[in-house]
């Protein structure tokens, strides 16, 4: 099957789009029901809280072209190194690039397929009906037209499922890499509406790492959605790693349901595009239900990186975290909106949120918004923000001891940014290092420092 270019995204276009498709009823089920929200609201705007600081007006959204990956049969990838990951899958912009999953793995009950194969009803029924059910989750939450817009097209992605009480140690990746331009698709304007399912079953542990880049220039759009369901006992920790190239945009969706007594790590690291803007909220579903949402981001030269966390306490007795501490330099701007919404039967909810920033020259902005809304009593709950510059005393130390000024900032800037980037697994963390090393200005700036 060739690959299908859809040249807008006007409703008519995607009520084609839809139609056209080859799937399980269920899967085009949530995408009619999400065109029908779709057609009836606008695009975000300024006249929105979440986008007030963040100017969308430039966008055509609906002059936006997308394309379905070929379809083709599934390449395996060879057996990767010994202790190495359990499951890999990587996409090549929207066509499926490679799939390996340890055989042993599979013979448990592990699955990990793309879209194209869920759509050729690869899916077993049970599990199909826990992606249905958790996908319907993430678009019951979709409150805009750009998250509805994700859903209605979702060009291609992967699902995970870890059966009961299945515990891996190295984590399993998806990686989507663009390596055409938009022009080369068949369309002025490329979107890419990337999905990831993750479904811990119960008792299951394990991580897996998300990783998003692009090989060429030339501006494309991506619209990620990303799905995490947590059954009781499970634990998840999730790696979201993004460097795509600086004409892209990039807004992601992702939403996370933590079950009784499951335990959910998320670590983001958000590096590319010239305009970012990322939603993350997690539904705190059962008792005794732990959650971490842990950010890093660096913005340079005129990048806008805007984030978003919602800490959604529906159950008692159950704890969430959430830690983003950004970098800005050159005349970027970052954006951190963050909250904390306690239910009226969430008794005894212990939640945190801080964010910290670090602004590193004179045309460098860092918003900080953390909220509270609790609608209980019997709750432990607390929010913080800083922002500031450099410690100039530290800086003054460092150098004496011989560091260079760059150097000084450089292991300044990397501390305050290990306490989120030291988890990250080796490879990721690597590169994490890397481009913070090359965004740390290299004038000595008073301004940078702080006295």
């Amino acid at each position: 099957m060739s690959t299908a270019v859809y040249t807008s995204s006007s409703p008519e276009t995607l009520g084609a789009y839809i139609e056209g498709l080859t799937e399980p009823a269920w899967l085009t089920g949530i995408r009619r029901d999400a065109l029908e929200r779709f057609s009836s609201l606008p695009w975000p705007s300024a006249r929105d809280e979440e986008f007030r600081r963040t100017d969308l007006s430039s966008f055509d959204f609906e002059s936006w072209g997308f394309s379905r990956g070929e379809g083709s049969p599934a390449p395996e990838g060879a057996a990767p190194a010994a202790g190495s990951a359990p499951g890999e899958i990587a996409f090549e912009g929207a066509s499926l690039a490679g799939r390996y999953l340890d055989p042993e793995l599979a013979g448990k009950g592990c699955l990990l397929l793309s879209f194209d194969e869920i759509a050729a009803g690869a899916l077993p029924e049970k599990v199909a009906r826990s992606v249905a059910a958790a996908l319907r989750k993430g678009l019951d939450r979709a409150d805009n037209r750009l998250a509805l817009w994700h859903y209605v097209t979702m060009t291609h992605g992967a699902v995970l499922y870890v059966p009961p009480f299945l515990e891996l140690q190295e984590p399993f990746r998806v990686t989507f890499n663009e390596t055409a331009s938009g022009g080369a698709q068949g369309a002025s304007e490329i979107m890419r509406a990337p999905q990831v399912v993750v479904i811990a079953d119960e008792g299951a542990r394990f991580s897996l790492l998300h990783q998003s880049d692009t090989d060429v220039s030339g501006e494309i759009l991506f619209n990620e959605g990303i799905i995490l369901d947590l059954a009781r006992g499970s634990k998840v920790d999730y790696f979201l790693f993004q460097d795509v190239n600086i004409d892209s945009s990039f807004f992601s969706n992702s939403y996370a349901s933590v079950g009784s007594d499951a335990t959910l790590r998320v670590y983001s690291a958000v590096f590319g595009g010239l305009l970012s803007k990322y939603r993350m909220e997690g539904e705190m579903a059962g008792p005794g239900g732990d959650a971490f949402f842990g950010g890093i981001y660096f913005p340079y030269q005129d990048q806008h990186v805007d984030l978003r966390t919602v800490q959604d306490h529906r159950a008692p007795k159950a704890h969430s975290l959430a830690l983003y501490k950004g970098a800005v330099a050159d005349e970027a701007r970052s954006v951190f909106q963050g909250l904390i919404k306690v239910d009226h039967d969430a008794l005894d909810t212990d939640a945190y949120l801080t964010n910290n920033n670090l602004v590193l020259g004179d045309e460098a902005e860092a918003d900080s918004i953390p909220m509270l809304e609790i609608n209980t009593d019997q709750v432990r709950c607390s929010h913080g923000s800083t922002t500031g510059k450099l410690d100039a005393r530290q800086l003054f130390y460092l150098e004496t001891r011989g560091y260079t000024p760059k150097e000084s900032r450089r292991i300044l800037i990397e501390g305050f940014f290990a306490e989120v980037s030291a988890s990250f697994p080796r490879e990721a963390r690597e590169r994490i290092e890397a481009i913070v090393d090359s965004r740390i200005p290299v004038e000595d700036e008073s301004n940078g420092a702080m006295a």
